[in-house]
């Protein structure tokens, strides 16, 4: 490819308002890097392998990608040593003309890595917004300072737990746990991904006996607790059921997120007369992130993208816990949730998969305490039952929250000294099959 002024750029001869950046690392054989990548700007945008009548040079100037930056690694300059007959590494940027695609992910994504992410080590690493592009999302309805503000918890990690077992508990039994949790104090209780819409256990069957019972949980104890059903399903049936949720006197919902779509979330997040927090769960979310060499970087599919949905939690992986990610990406996530953001509400970060009563210090010096404990075995395993293990994750959390170390807080608490002699303080990764 010759040069061409409506490809190649410098990052300052365009307005960023009207474009948006994408950033990519790619890895492969080739004897031309800038052809590679010149030619990505323009697969994705106006052209195809060969020219077309209508891609005309005033086409290609309004409507094509423009190649900002281009830079291989390691930066060689006058000579290739280490790379004859090797893989080339770089990372570049496209920015894409805003029009082509107007404040609409799905076909942002179409565009930025559509056709080219089955081109071989392809992943897409950033992607910076221009505030025109924002204005269409609304982000979280409540936030972390809503949820707060619900539950009265003012200051330390919420605590989350789920429905044990996964699947085959009955609306009764569903009942029974949710109870059991409520009157411990726990902040929030979902579904587990896996437990949906069944024959032996409707989302109708099972919100109706959780809303009675979460209203006789404030009238005894004054402490208002979240249950989200999950509502996973085809979009217009996760509206109906969202919308039922509500008439029900449900307070929340739950959404396995990337099955169904981030804009089938921001649907409900944004519907008025929902109008109730949304737990957004990772499921799939592996399959989009954790290669190396292709796919979407995880900041963005659970973190900036998710924010942007509407999610006002957001259940990814604990870099301590028992799934693989890297501590600086589950940080990188939560900052994500949580950084300024154009106005939009602040997502509660949800450290899960394998997280215990004594990594809850180790979370909160990463995160600051503005996090959510997502805990099955921790809560449901503890020898002393699970509301004890309620009670000894919220005490952690408090401690936490205050700067008392949890040996010293376990003195006046049995449930969280039982839970420190069984799991361990910091981390401990031979607890879990999955990591050994």
């Amino acid at each position: 490819m010759k040069y061409d002024e409506n490809i190649f750029k410098l990052p300052e001869s365009i307005d960023k308002e009207k474009y948006i950046i994408c950033t990519y690392f790619c890895q492969g054989y080739t004897s031309d890097l800038l052809n590679l990548v010149g030619s990505m700007a323009i697969e994705q945008t106006t052209g195809t392998w060969a020219p077309v009548p209508l891609e005309t040079p005033e086409v290609r100037r309004r409507h094509g990608g423009k190649v900002i930056a281009v830079h291989e690694i390691p930066c060689y300059e006058f000579s290739m040593p280490e790379a004859e007959g090797k893989e080339r590494m770089a990372v570049f940027q496209i920015a894409f003309p805003f029009e082509n695609m107007g404040a609409n992910l799905p076909q942002v994504l179409t565009s930025v890595i559509g056709n080219i992410s089955m081109s071989g080590k392809l992943k897409l690493i950033d992607i910076d917004f221009p505030k025109v592009f924002t204005d269409g999302f609304k982000g979280p309805r409540f936030g972390v300072e809503g949820l707060r503000e619900i539950t009265g918890v003012p200051k330390r990690p919420f605590i989350v737990s789920m429905i044990k077992p996964c699947t085959g508990a009955t609306p009764e039994n569903a009942g029974k746990l949710i109870r059991e949790l409520a009157m411990a104090g726990i902040d929030w209780i979902k579904d587990d991904e896996l437990f949906s819409d069944t024959d032996y256990c409707t989302v109708k069957a099972r919100a109706k006996i959780a809303a009675e019972i979460l209203k006789d949980v404030y009238e005894k104890t004054g402490k208002r607790v979240l249950y989200s059903p999950n509502i996973t399903d085809r979009p217009d049936r996760m509206l109906d059921k969202a919308k039922m949720c509500k008439e029900l006197g449900i307070p929340a919902l739950m959404i396995n997120t990337l099955t169904v779509g981030w804009p089938a979330m921001q649907m409900i997040a944004e519907n008025d007369e929902v109008d109730l927090p949304i737990l957004a769960h990772p499921a799939f979310a592996g399959a989009m992130y954790e290669s190396h060499y292709s796919g979407i970087s995880s900041h963005l599919v659970l973190g900036k993208f998710m924010r942007m949905s509407g999610a006002d939690i957001v259940i990814y992986p604990c870099a301590y816990g028992k799934v693989n990610i890297q501590r600086e990406r589950y940080i990188r996530i939560a900052q994500s949730l949580l950084t300024d953001f154009r106005g939009m509400k602040r997502t509660f970060p949800g450290p899960a998969a394998g997280v215990y009563q004594g990594l809850i210090p180790n979370v909160a010096n990463d995160l600051g305490m503005d996090f959510s404990i997502s805990a099955g075995a921790a809560m449901h395993a503890h020898p002393m039952g699970a509301a004890a293990g309620v009670e000894s994750l919220i005490k952690a959390a408090d401690a936490t929250a205050e700067g008392i170390p949890l040996e010293e807080a376990a003195k006046d608490c049995e449930p969280l000294k039982v839970a420190l002699d069984l799991w361990g303080i910091g981390v401990h990764q031979d607890l879990f099959d999955l990591k050994k």
